[in-house]
């Protein structure tokens, strides 16, 4: 806009600023809830990844520039973390262990690993997962996916969800098949003690103001009498305690003419038995619960990196970042990302 207006006296960045720079954004607890309240969504994101890694695994020769392009994106990927600047001391740590990490996995690769023994990645990712942090698995996983298009690029289309289509609870089933739908996919959730204050500490709801999400001290601080019905861990754990007073042949209308409070979560209790990935497998009213893990598992899909913590609330991040100008757009090297 300013070499439109003037000029004579505007000063143009240089291509590698501009490039180096990328897109800058930053986001807060709006973005937390959207990964709750779309739960087949979510599940579609999640069920792509997985399906990625699973087919790499599962590839019992790896191709010599196959190979390359692992360990270039590899190597490169250092200046990435390097280059990461942020003043939260809970993402340095992250930081920390993940260069340390990286860099041990680097020489194992360099120095010890044979790509030519069968399964070559399925050996990686049980190597990771035995001796790294899962910052490191998950910075690795994605770094496995870049020769592969191949497999990757089909799944693209598979990541969106019809949402509306799974919204209506089957009222027909029985007592008991939600109950062991519960108890097979949120054993985790069960073994929560919610008479524990630090366990229900927190609670959601919408500003007045801006009309967006917060997230507030229960004990502290006043309005949850409107709480927003996001402490999914709380009311499955409710919803099985009603569930083991009841006869597990009665049908679930039946059950929530009298438990109507409870509708959002059988819903997501069916949903689940089809979507497994459809949950947060952890307690979101928790005094423990970081809001910013919610959002970066939302900005990774989206391809955001520098994640970069303001508060346990909101966090900026970068975009773009050595991505190809317009006019490069015809030859450029397609995993600039690791480039920057």
């Amino acid at each position: 806009m300013q070499n439109i207006k003037i000029q004579k006296k505007a000063v143009k960045l240089e291509n590698e600023i501009c490039k180096n720079l990328g897109i800058g954004n930053s986001t807060g607890l709006g973005m937390a809830p959207f990964i709750v309240n779309h739960p087949t969504l979510l599940n579609n994101w999640i069920l792509c990844r997985e399906t990625a890694l699973k087919k790499i695994r599962e590839i019992k020769k790896v191709k010599d520039k196959e190979i390359d392009i692992f360990k270039k994106c590899l190597r490169n990927s250092i200046k990435n973390i390097t280059s990461w600047n942020t003043n939260s001391e809970y993402q340095l740590k992250k930081i920390k262990s993940l260069l340390y990490n990286i860099r041990k996995f680097i020489d194992y690769i360099e120095n010890e690993f044979n790509f030519k023994t069968e399964y070559p990645f399925n050996r990686i990712y049980n190597w990771l997962e035995n001796e790294t942090c899962h910052e490191c698995i998950e910075y690795v996983v994605s770094i496995m996916m870049e020769p592969y298009s191949r497999i990757v690029n089909p799944l693209i289309s598979k990541m969106s969800s019809d949402e509306e289509k799974y919204f209506n609870i089957p009222t027909y089933r029985k007592v008991g098949e939600l109950k062991r739908i519960i108890e097979k996919r949120y054993s985790n959730i069960l073994s929560i003690n919610f008479d524990k204050k630090e366990n229900l500490k927190k609670f959601w709801f919408i500003s007045k103001n801006k009309e967006e999400p917060r997230i507030a001290n229960r004990f502290e601080e006043q309005g949850s009498n409107l709480e927003q019905p996001l402490a999914i861990a709380r009311d499955i754990k409710k919803l099985h305690e009603k569930l083991l007073l009841q006869n597990d042949d009665q049908t679930i209308d039946h059950f929530l003419v009298y438990n109507s409070d409870l509708r959002h979560v059988v819903r997501r209790a069916f949903i689940i038995e089809k979507f497994p990935y459809s949950e947060i497998q952890d307690n979101t009213i928790s005094e423990k619960v970081m809001p910013i893990d919610m959002l970066r598992l939302k900005l990774s899909f989206f391809g955001a990196v520098k994640f970069d913590p303001r508060s346990d609330k909101w966090l900026r991040i970068c975009m773009f970042k050595g991505a190809p100008l317009p006019y490069e757009l015809k030859e450029f090297d397609e995993h600039w990302i690791y480039n920057s």
